[in-house]
């Protein structure tokens, strides 16, 4: 019984080596030691499985490819994008947003409809786009505006994307990103001008969107959307984040927070509903809020970078939102 596991196993390293090196066909190998295909085609696979044969991709990007395979089935994404993490962190939203917006750029077709959310990285997405002439596109913004014009500001977010993409239409939500109160938000949002743009909100075909971070680095909080007492207070009620404008728990919950029932965007449900949607955020800051949001199964595609990515996939690395 030794001398016949000896044979076979000198079969299958001849097997291996023709195919591996010699890059034979499994039909001639079949042919060349009187075997069927299929006989060859499972001694290649054993090959594989007990380790007789093993396959390395001397890639830079190697370690990115497979960090994207595990992202795929930790979260049951249908792509997951990791770019290097480069040096500098404004390079880090350039070439996270660049992968989103080149992914989108691909797929998006004339009669069909984008909604956008905003922030630093999708405002460093722009330039990744191509170019097209004024087709049948439509761009939605899916949050209001900021009270000052800005480049991250939701409405130059969308309106740039909308003349790179040639939109033959661009909506915004004509308001404040969070309203001063509920009943604020009720008046706002029962207005028809608003009742049209959610409408077209919940109908785009895909969204990109970026999440937002509770950590002491915020966007929010920099720019304006969130007064330093609204950062404690939610840090209280135990959020992490934000996606869609709506902050979430670890565990990508929404909080029961005041913010979450001001905001004048559509409801979350509305939202989550859309066919793809793709986000695009990289940072060790991020890794709290893109956790939860991965948890909730809110998203279909995710772009960021290696070092987050790592972090993701590794329950113990976490930046945890600090006031």
């Amino acid at each position: 019984m030794g001398d016949d596991t000896d044979r076979l196993g000198d079969l299958q390293a001849r097997i291996a080596w023709a195919y591996y090196k010699e890059g034979q066909t499994q039909a001639g190998i079949a042919e060349h030691y009187g075997l069927t295909r299929a006989r060859v085609n499972r001694l290649l696979q054993d090959a594989r499985e007990t380790g007789l044969v093993q396959i390395t991709i001397s890639s830079p990007l190697a370690s990115c490819v497979e960090l994207e395979w595990r992202l795929q089935e930790a979260f049951g994404l249908a792509r997951a994008m990791v770019v290097p993490t480069p040096a500098r962190e404004r390079q880090l939203y350039q070439a996270v947003g660049e992968a989103a917006a080149a992914w989108v750029g691909e797929r998006l077709r004339d009669g069909q409809s984008l909604g956008l959310g905003w922030g630093k990285t999708l405002s460093a997405s722009v330039g990744a786009l191509p170019r097209r002439p004024q087709g049948d596109i439509a761009v939605v913004s899916l949050f209001g505006g900021l009270p000052h014009s800005h480049t991250t500001n939701p409405y130059d977010v969308a309106s740039r994307y909308a003349r790179r993409l040639g939109a033959a239409q661009c909506y915004y939500i004509a308001a404040p990103m969070y309203a001063d109160s509920p009943a604020t938000r009720a008046t706002l949002v029962g207005q028809p001008m608003f009742t049209r743009v959610y409408e077209r909100a919940a109908e785009v075909d895909m969204a990109l969107v970026g999440v937002g971070d509770l950590t002491a680095r915020s966007t929010n909080v920099a720019l304006g959307a969130l007064s330093h007492e609204e950062w404690h207070s939610l840090l209280e009620a135990g959020a992490v984040g934000e996606l869609f404008g709506h902050f979430l728990d670890a565990a990508g919950n929404p909080v029961d927070h005041p913010l979450n029932r001001c905001f004048t965007g559509p409801s979350l449900d509305r939202l989550r509903a859309i066919p793809i949607i793709i986000a695009a955020s990289g940072g060790m800051q991020k890794t709290a809020i893109l956790r939860a949001v991965l948890l909730g199964r809110y998203l279909t595609v995710l772009a960021t970078d290696e070092q987050t990515a790592a972090a993701l996939l590794d329950q113990g690395n976490t930046e945890e939102p600090t006031a």
